[in-house]
């Protein structure tokens, strides 16, 4: 191809270039099926970066939201720690408190003896014994034989002690008698423990006079007598009287006032308070 028709080419395209341009200015120009076909070319990779930059803007924002959640949740977990802490700690001093308390009560409510308070710290059942630790001992000036009591009653007796521990035998535990009386007539009879009526935290009355009708409510308190327990201490009432052909055998079952299920606080007695004292 010579150069005279490169020429006359070139200026044809620029002429039919300017006519293209013309129509594409034209206001009520319709867009021919090429362009639509080309412009929906273009347009789907647009839309696509659109998406794919709010979809990575959206994942970042929702991986900061997950890492705050994480903090705050570390935050109120060491929160809950130290309320914990600080409510175990109550519990702790309530529970001492409550402790003190029942030793004041305890003490109070024997005012004519010397009395050390003490906590039960275990227990031994079963069908031949019903024994009590306490955490007392002879550093305390605790010694053998020395009755114990609790806020409502006779318990039983210091069997033998260390120096920081005593062992108490119960009034339940069927090798244990009790020189007692009958609060309304004043007539003398005897407390023993009894295996089958250990755990009801009962005993039986034996020795009671042939012409003493008890009641069905009558209650029984240490006598003095035998030298082990102070006189006037409840023990409990009576809530059963059998009657024997021979009267001589007569009993009653009796109800401690002390809730052997529920112990846990207990005073021994050391001496009488002296007159004027």
């Amino acid at each position: 191809m010579n150069q005279k028709l490169k020429n006359i080419l070139f200026i044809v395209f620029i002429i039919v270039l300017f006519i293209g341009i013309g129509f594409t200015n034209g206001t009520n120009r319709k867009v021919t099926f090429i362009e639509s076909v080309f412009s929906g070319l273009i347009t789907v990779p647009q839309k696509g970066y659109v998406y794919a930059k709010k979809w990575i803007t959206k994942d970042t924002s929702f991986f900061n939201t997950v890492e705050n959640l994480k903090m705050e949740n570390e935050n109120l977990k060491a929160e809950n720690e130290e309320l914990n802490a600080k409510l175990m700690n109550y519990e702790m001093i309530l529970s001492e408190n409550q402790i003190l308390k029942e030793h004041v009560n305890l003490i109070d409510s024997y005012p004519d003896y010397h009395v050390i308070a003490a906590d039960i710290i275990s227990e031994s059942s079963s069908n031949w014994e019903k024994v009590y630790q306490i955490n007392r001992g002879s550093n305390d000036g605790i010694e053998p034989n020395m009755p114990v009591v609790a806020e409502d009653g006779l318990v039983g007796y210091v069997d033998s002690v260390t120096a920081s521990t005593a062992k108490i035998i119960s009034i339940l535990d069927p090798g244990n008698t009790v020189s007692s009386r009958t609060t309304r007539t004043r007539d003398s009879v005897t407390c023993k423990g009894n295996s089958s009526l250990m755990n009801e935290s009962k005993i039986k009355l034996t020795k009671i006079p042939t012409d003493l009708i008890l009641v069905e409510g009558d209650k029984i308190e240490t006598s003095g007598l035998g030298g082990r327990y102070p006189k006037g201490i409840p023990i409990g009432q009576v809530t059963k009287f059998n009657v024997k052909k021979n009267p001589i055998e007569n009993e009653a079952i009796v109800k401690t006032f002390v809730d052997f299920h529920k112990l846990e606080t207990v005073a021994v007695i050391c001496t009488e308070y002296k007159s004027g004292e």
